[in-house]
C-alpha cells in the first residue's frame, strides 16, 4: 500500500512539472515581445516594399532621362547640321528642344524626390533594425532562461519517471494492475480520510472503514467516489519538484 501511494505521489509530482513547464514557455512577458517583435518586423516589411518600389521607380525615371539626354543630342546634331538651312526646320527643332529640356527638368526633380524617399526610408529600417534587435535580446534573454528553468524540471521528471518503474517493480502485481484501472478513469486516485470524512466527496466514513484504513493491510475504498482512502500524507525528499 505504501509503494502505490509513492507511485501515485510520483506521477502527481511528474503532472506538475509538466504544467510548471508549459507555464514558464507560455508566459505573459514572453508572448508580449514575441508580439512586439512580429509587430516590428510588419512594420519594416511594409517600409522595404516602399524602398523597393521606390528604387523601381527611380530606374525607370534614370532610363526615361537617358532617353531624353539622347533626343537631346541628337537635336543638337540636327541643330548644328541645320544651322543654315530652312527656317521652318530650324524651328521646329528649337520647339522639340525647349520640350526635351523642359522634360529633363522634371525628370531630374522627380529623381531626386525619389532619392529622397529611399534616403528616408533608410533611414527609418536602420532604426527598425535597432529597435528590432533590442527586443530580440531581451527576448532571447528571456527565452533562455525560460529554457534552463524547463531543461531542470525535465531533468526532474526524468528522475521521477526512473523512480516511478523502480517502485513499480517492488510493488505487489494485483494491487498495482488495481491502481492503473483507477488511474485510467481517476484523475485522483487517493483521497485523505480526515475527521472520518473522505477529503475529495466529503462523505461520512464509517468507524469500521477508517480501522481498516489504519490497518493498511488491503486497499480500503470510498464507498461514494470510489478512492482509495488513506490517513496520513507520506514524507520524503521528492516533496516538490
Amino acid at each position: 500500500m505504501e509503494i502505490l501511494r509513492r507511485i501515485d505521489k510520483g506521477y502527481r509530482l511528474i503532472e506538475q512539472a509538466k504544467d510548471k513547464s508549459e507555464r514558464l514557455m507560455n508566459v505573459e512577458s514572453i508572448k508580449r515581445l514575441k508580439h512586439e517583435l512580429d509587430l516590428i518586423l510588419k512594420e519594416e516589411n511594409a517600409i522595404r516594399v516602399q524602398v523597393d518600389q521606390a528604387r523601381t521607380g527611380l530606374l525607370i525615371k534614370e532610363k526615361q532621362l537617358s532617353d531624353v539626354d539622347r533626343q537631346l543630342l541628337s537635336i543638337l546634331e540636327k541643330l548644328y547640321e541645320s544651322e543654315h538651312q530652312n527656317s521652318k526646320i530650324l524651328q521646329e527643332l528649337k520647339k522639340q528642344e525647349v520640350i526635351l529640356k523642359d522634360k529633363k527638368i522634371n525628370l531630374e526633380d522627380e529623381i531626386m524626390k525619389e532619392f529622397y524617399i529611399i534616403e528616408k526610408f533608410s533611414k527609418e529600417l536602420n532604426l527598425f533594425k535597432s529597435k528590432y534587435n533590442k527586443v530580440e535580446k531581451q527576448y532571447n534573454s528571456k527565452k533562455i532562461s525560460q529554457h534552463e528553468k524547463v531543461a531542470y524540471l525535465e531533468d526532474k521528471i526524468k528522475l521521477m519517471e526512473k523512480k516511478i518503474r523502480k517502485l513499480r517493480k517492488s510493488a505487489d502485481p494485483d494491487l498495482l494492475r488495481l491502481y492503473d484501472k483507477k488511474r485510467q478513469t481517476m484523475k485522483v486516485v487517493f483521497t485523505r480520510a480526515e475527521n472520518g470524512v473522505c477529503e475529495i466527496c466529503h462523505m461520512t466514513l464509517s468507524t469500521s472503514l477508517i480501522e481498516k484504513v489504519e490497518n493498511c493491510s488491503e486497499i480500503i475504498e470510498c464507498d461514494c467516489c470510489n478512492r482509495i482512502l488513506y490517513l496520513e500524507e507520506i514524507k520524503d525528499n521528492d516533496e516538490t519538484l
